[in-house]
C-alpha cells in the first residue's frame, strides 16, 4: 500500500475552494464551459490537499497515490471531471460510426430460437437438443449454429484472476498524431500485464481502453509509467475493477426481441 503523506484539513472547506475555482463567472458544472480547463488555468492556486479532497469526493481513494506529483494528481482530476461533464444531465452519448447497425442483419425466427438456446445454456446445449426444440433438421441447425457462433457470439475460457490473488484495472489512454492503433499494438505486446485492448470513442480524451492485471499497487504504477512513455500517448487515467456485481442476461433477450 502506498503511503499517504498528505496533510489533513477541512474537507468541506477544501471542496468549496476548488469548486469555486471550477466556476466561470457564476456558471456551474452543468453549464457551458470545461471545468477541466478552468482547473488547468488556475492550477497554480490549487493545493495538493484540495485536489485530494476533490478526488475523494468523486469516489477515488487518494491514499493510494501518495507518491504521485501534484501535476499527476491534477491530470487525474481533470480526466475524471471531463467524464462527469461528458455523462452529465442533458449530454447525449456519441455513437461510433463503426458500430454497425441492424440494417445488414438477416436473422430468421429459427436463428433467434437457436441463439436463445445457446445463450440460456451458455453454449452447452447440443445441436441435437436444439433440433428437437426448434423442429428443424439437425443439418440445418448445425449449419446455422456455426454461422451464428462465428458472427454473433463471443466465447471465452479465462481464469478468474481475482481468485488467484491478482487485481484488474482499466486504463483509458488519449493519443495524438494518429497513433492510436500503434499504441494499442504496443500494449497488446505486453504479455504479462495486458488482457485486452480496444479502440474507444465517445469521450474526447480517450482513444484506447486497455484491461490490465497487477498484483501490488506498485505494479500498477509501473504499468502506468510504461504506458505514459509510449510514443504518441498524450494522457491517461485508470480505474480499478473491484468486483463484478452480476450479469444481466435479459439484456440479450431484449436485443433479440428488437431484431
Amino acid at each position: 500500500m502506498l503511503a499517504n503523506n498528505m496533510p489533513s484539513s477541512s474537507s468541506s472547506e477544501a471542496s468549496a475552494n476548488i469548486s469555486s475555482m471550477l466556476m466561470n463567472k457564476g456558471n456551474r458544472l452543468n453549464m457551458i464551459g470545461d471545468p477541466a480547463n478552468k482547473l488547468e488555468a488556475s492550477s497554480s492556486s490549487i493545493s495538493r490537499q484540495e485536489i485530494v479532497v476533490e478526488l475523494e469526493r468523486r469516489g477515488i481513494n487518494a491514499s493510494l497515490f501518495g507518491e504521485l506529483s501534484i501535476d499527476q494528481l491534477g491530470d487525474m482530476l481533470r480526466a475524471i471531471t471531463r467524464i462527469i461533464i461528458a455523462n452529465g444531465p442533458g449530454k447525449k452519448r456519441q455513437i461510433s460510426s463503426h458500430s454497425g447497425g441492424r440494417k445488414n442483419l438477416a436473422l430468421s425466427s429459427l436463428d433467434k430460437k437457436i441463439l436463445r438456446g445457446l445463450l440460456s445454456s451458455k453454449g452447452k446445449v447440443s445441436s441435437i437438443t436444439l433440433s428437437k426444440e426448434t423442429g428443424a433438421p439437425l443439418s440445418t441447425v448445425q449449419r446455422r449454429r456455426k454461422r451464428l457462433e462465428a458472427n454473433f457470439l463471443e466465447t471465452s475460457y479465462l481464469p478468474r484472476v481475482k481468485s488467484l490473488g491478482w487485481r484488474v484495472a482499466m486504463v483509458f489512454v488519449s493519443t495524438q498524431g494518429g497513433t492510436a492503433i500503434e499504441v494499442g499494438k504496443e500494449l497488446l505486446s505486453w504479455k504479462k500485464a495486458v488482457i485486452r485492448v480496444s479502440r474507444a470513442t465517445g469521450l474526447e480524451t480517450t482513444d484506447i481502453a486497455a484491461e490490465v492485471i497487477f498484483y501490488e499497487n506498485e505494479d500498477l504504477l509501473n504499468i502506468i509509467e510504461r504506458v505514459r512513455a509510449i510514443t504518441g500517448v498524450r494522457n491517461l487515467f485508470w480505474v480499478e475493477v473491484i468486483d463484478t456485481l452480476g450479469k444481466n442476461n435479459q439484456c440479450f433477450e431484449f436485443i433479440l426481441d428488437k431484431l
